[in-house]
């Protein structure tokens, strides 16, 4: 298997920033282009450029703040080493990592597989469990180093 495109999603929690470190390790080692992917997910019922009061952000805003955190997670002088690409995308989290997946031609995926909460059935964890149902791609899941 050659491995030359890495997608990882995250979600920013801390269990997930693990995983984009390994992400970025195996990016080293197989000379491979990393994507880091953050997927904002809106209420069932949106309306055009609006988020919730209580988010108290535009998605533009949203849009921007992730940029922001994806630019953290790995520092502008390591990317000489790592081709790294930075993606925002709005939707169903495990569907925009499936369809990003496709659409970037990755060939392996790498994610944690809990999010904020770390609760096995919540959040990262279920779109985990379908990603890896769904995905074009092998996927590497990664548990919570404590």
């Amino acid at each position: 298997m050659e491995i030359r495109h890495i997608l990882a999603p995250t979600d920013f929690s801390e269990f997930a920033k693990q995983a984009v470190d390994y992400a970025y390790g195996l990016a080293q080692k197989f000379g491979a282009r990393l994507s880091l992917l953050y997927v904002i997910e809106l209420p069932a019922m949106p309306v055009e450029d609006f988020v919730p009061a209580r988010w108290g952000m535009s998605l533009a805003d949203l849009e921007r703040q992730a940029r922001l955190e994806l630019a953290r997670l790995v520092p502008e002088a390591e990317p000489a080493v790592v081709d790294v690409v930075r993606l925002v995308d709005v939707g169903s989290p495990y569907r925009k990592i499936v369809e990003n997946a496709e659409a970037e031609n990755a060939d392996l995926i790498v994610m944690a597989t809990h999010g904020h909460t770390g609760l096995s059935h919540l959040l990262l964890g279920s779109v985990a469990e379908r990603v890896v149902r769904l995905a074009p791609c092998p996927v590497l899941t990664l548990r919570p180093r404590v």
